[in-house]
C-alpha cells in the first residue's frame, strides 16, 4: 500500500461504550493540507502510468480529496457568515 492511501485510511474504532466512534481522515484539517495531498496524489498517479486499476484508485483518491476540500471551503464560509452577522448586530446595536 502506498503512503497516501496509509494516510487517507479511515479508522474504525469502538469507544467504551461499545458505539462506533466517527470515522476520522487524518492530517487533512486545512485547505493548504488537501492541497499538497492532491498533488502528491497527482504525483504518484503520473509515476503509476497507464493501468486501469491505478487510473481508478487515483480517481477515487481525488475524488475524496475534492470532496474534502469543498467541504473545507463551505464550513470557511459559514464562520465568516457567522462573523459577519455578529458585526452587524454589533453595529445595529451602536
Amino acid at each position: 500500500m502506498n503512503g497516501i492511501a496509509q494516510e487517507l485510511i479511515i479508522q474504525k474504532d469502538t469507544s467504551d461504550s461499545g458505539q462506533k466512534k466517527i470515522p476520522r481522515i487524518r492530517g487533512l484539517t486545512s485547505l493548504s493540507a488537501i492541497r499538497k495531498e492532491i498533488v502528491k496524489v497527482y504525483c504518484e498517479a503520473k509515476a503509476a502510468g497507464a493501468i486501469p486499476d491505478k487510473i481508478t484508485f487515483y480517481r477515487g483518491l481525488t475524488y475524496i480529496l475534492s470532496a474534502a476540500a469543498q467541504v473545507k471551503k463551505d464550513e470557511s464560509l459559514d464562520l465568516i457568515e457567522e462573523r459577519l452577522e455578529r458585526l452587524e448586530e454589533a453595529r445595529g446595536n451602536e
